[in-house]
C-alpha cells in the first residue's frame, strides 16, 4: 500500500511538472544582474520568470544599505539611493514583462533528457529552456569572530533606521565602500564615529574616504576588535582595539556598533548543482557567461568579476543576449 502510495504521488507530481507551463528564461535572484537580465530577455520578446527568495525585489542595494547614496552607477550625476535604484529596476523588468515569485529559493537546477531544465524551489518545480544564475555571491553578513556567539542589541549589519544612531559613540568595523559610505551617511547623526579598517588602507573608494576624513571621523587601520565588554543586558559598551603591527590596546566607548566586513559565501549551493567553480569560490563562465551547465548562465556577483551595481548590470544584459541567441538563433547574431 506504502508504495503504491508513494507510485501515485510520483504520477502526480510527473503530471503537475509535463502540464505546467515552460518559460523561455528563468532568473534567479532579483538584484540588479538579475533584474537587467530579466529585462532584457523580456524586450526580446522571451517569456521570463523570476524567482527572489526574499519577498522584495532590488537585492543588496535594498536589503544593506536602502539609505545609501550611490554615487557611481551610469547616468545619476548627483548619485541615487539603493532602494531608488531597485525600485527602477524592478519597475522596468515588470513593464517589459517578467513575471516575479517572492519568498522561494531555489535548492536545484537540473537539466533533463528533454533538454529543458528543471528548477526546484522551496515551494515550486518550475521549467525554462535557459537559467540565469544571479543568486549574488553570499547569504548573510559575516560576523566578526569576537562577536560570532554574540546576540548584542546594538549590533548592526545594515542601516535601517539611521535614528538609531542618533548622539552615540559608533564604531564602524570594515575598510570597504559600504563601511565609509555608511559612516559618511552617519557624520550627522551620531555622536561620534570612529572606523576600525583591519589592513593597512581601506578598499573604499578614495573619494569617499576623504570625504569621511574631512566629516572628522577617526580612522583606525591595521586594528580589530580583540574584546567586548557588556552590560547585564548583553549590550555592548566598550571595546578593546588591537594594533595588528605594533601590539599596542586601546579601549574605546561603543553605543552601536556597525559591522560591514564582507558575506558568508553560496558556495555550498553552488556545489550542490554540480557548477564548477574558480578558486575563489565564484561560479566559473564562459565567454558568453555560460556555465558548464549547458543552458545555465550567470551574471552579477556569483561569477566574480567587477563587484559593482553597473557591472552586474552590464553582466545581467550579456547573459540574456547570448541566452536570447541560444534559443531563437536569429541571423544577424550568426
Amino acid at each position: 500500500m506504502i508504495e503504491k502510495s508513494r507510485a501515485k504521488d510520483k504520477n502526480i507530481l510527473e503530471n503537475k511538472v509535463s502540464n505546467m507551463k515552460t518559460y523561455d528564461v528563468l532568473v534567479v535572484g532579483a538584484g540588479p544582474a538579475g533584474l537587467t537580465a530579466a529585462a532584457n530577455t523580456s524586450f526580446r520578446g522571451l517569456s521570463c520568470l523570476i524567482i527572489e527568495k526574499h519577498d522584495f525585489p532590488g537585492g543588496l542595494p535594498v536589503l544593506l544599505y536602502p539609505d545609501k547614496i550611490i554615487r557611481d552607477h551610469p547616468g545619476f550625476p548627483v548619485g541615487i539611493l539603493g532602494k531608488e535604484l531597485g525600485r527602477m529596476l524592478f519597475m522596468q523588468a515588470k513593464n517589459a514583462g517578467a513575471e516575479i515569485k517572492y519568498s522561494e529559493e531555489v535548492l536545484k537546477i537540473k537539466r533533463k533528457k528533454d533538454n529543458l531544465i528543471e528548477v526546484k524551489t522551496t515551494q515550486n518545480v518550475y521549467r525554462a529552456r535557459r537559467v540565469i544564475v544571479c543568486t549574488g555571491t553570499f547569504n548573510a553578513p559575516r560576523k566578526l569572530e569576537v562577536l560570532k556567539d554574540s546576540a548584542s542589541p546594538n549590533v548592526h549589519y545594515k542601516v535601517e533606521h539611521p535614528e538609531i544612531f542618533k548622539n552615540k559613540k559608533t564604531i564602524v568595523v570594515g575598510g570597504g565602500d559600504n563601511a565609509f559610505d555608511t559612516a559618511a551617511q552617519l557624520g550627522d547623526i551620531a555622536k561620534k564615529i570612529t572606523i576600525l579598517v583591519k589592513n593597512k588602507y581601506a578598499k573604499a573608494k578614495e573619494s569617499t574616504v576623504k570625504l569621511v576624513e574631512n566629516l572628522g571621523i577617526q580612522i583606525f587601520y591595521n586594528t580589530e576588535i580583540t574584546g567586548v565588554f557588556k552590560d547585564r543586558k548583553e549590550k555592548i559598551e566598550r571595546i578593546k582595539i588591537t594594533n595588528l603591527e605594533t601590539g599596542g590596546e586601546k579601549i574605546l566607548d561603543a553605543e552601536e556598533l556597525f559591522v560591514s566586513i564582507g558575506f558568508e559565501p553560496v558556495k555550498t549551493f553552488l556545489e550542490n548543482n554540480g557548477f564548477k567553480l574558480r578558486n575563489d569560490g565564484s561560479l566559473k563562465v564562459d565567454r558568453n557567461l555560460q556555465t558548464n551547465i549547458k543552458g545555465v548562465f550567470a551574471a552579477g556577483d556569483v561569477i566574480g568579476e567587477v563587484n559593482l551595481i553597473a557591472t552586474a548590470c552590464a553582466e545581467g544584459i550579456t547573459a540574456a543576449v547570448h541566452a536570447f541567441e541560444t534559443i531563437k538563433k536569429p541571423y544577424w547574431l550568426h
